[in-house]
């Protein structure tokens, strides 16, 4: 299964990452997919050493983000 965090999904689409974080927001607001079944949360290691904890989107997030970003890496 294929897997993302936001950063991930800004660089794909060539997106700041306030947008994608928009249009996934905008995406579960509208219902089109629940929260529970998109998202998983792991521990990531920094390059400065820390571990912070990360939100990671599914396949289906990604093609809907696809879908709503104004770009050519979108579609």
């Amino acid at each position: 299964m294929i897997w993302l965090s936001i950063d991930q999904m800004a660089e794909l689409f060539q997106r700041d990452k306030y947008i994608i974080s928009m249009h996934i927001k905008n995406i579960l607001n509208e219902g089109k997919l629940t929260r529970t079944a998109i998202v998983a949360n792991y521990t990531t290691t920094a390059v400065d050493s820390k571990t912070y904890q990360a939100d990671y989107y599914n396949l289906d997030v990604i093609i809907s983000v696809g879908y709503c970003v104004k770009s050519l890496r979108g579609t």
